[in-house]
């Protein structure tokens, strides 16, 4: 058998002690910055991307909530307000059918803004306003067309000797 083995395990020889590490030499000091422009943050060593500009980017969040709160977005705008502003500019030229629109838009968009809080009101009653303008000069412009034919009949019915039954 082998000697080994009839050994002891405190009898049995150390295994070699390990070699002593090499002395590493000093780092070398980073070289010193040059100072930035302006106050200007110095580059960050090395590649990818460089760093933000102060104020821009996103900011770190702190606690619960974010350092600035940005406004909430507004309410949307009425889609039927712009109908019946357009519908109300659109009755100048084409008459008393869009005018008449304009008006029962307008009226619509009123309602809806004041139930869903939207924005738009200036809007719609503008369309209102403009719509019953337009509607109230076709009617009397129709009215006054009426009042001058009737005029006519009547005048030639005189001049010319032939009774009327109006």
């Amino acid at each position: 058998m082998d000697a080994d083995q009839n050994r002891s395990p405190d009898d049995r020889e150390a295994p070699p002690p390990a070699p002593p590490a090499p002395p590493v030499p000093p780092a070398a000091a980073p070289p010193a910055a040059a100072p930035t422009p302006y106050g200007a943050p110095p580059a960050a060593p090395g590649y990818g991307m460089p760093p933000a500009a102060p104020g821009y980017g996103t900011a770190p969040v702190s606690g619960a909530y974010a350092p600035y709160a940005s406004r909430p977005a507004p309410p949307p705008t009425n889609t039927l307000a712009w109908v019946s502003f357009g519908l109300a500019l659109g009755s100048i030229f084409f008459g008393l059918l869009t005018s008449v629109a304009a008006v029962v838009c307008g009226h619509i968009a009123r309602s809806q803004i004041r139930q869903r809080g939207e924005e738009g009101n200036g809007i719609a009653l503008t369309g209102l306003i403009l719509g019953y303008v337009v509607t109230g000069l076709w009617v009397a412009g129709i009215v006054a067309y009426g009042l001058f034919v009737i005029v006519a009949i009547v005048g030639y019915g005189i001049s010319t000797g032939v009774p009327s039954s109006l």
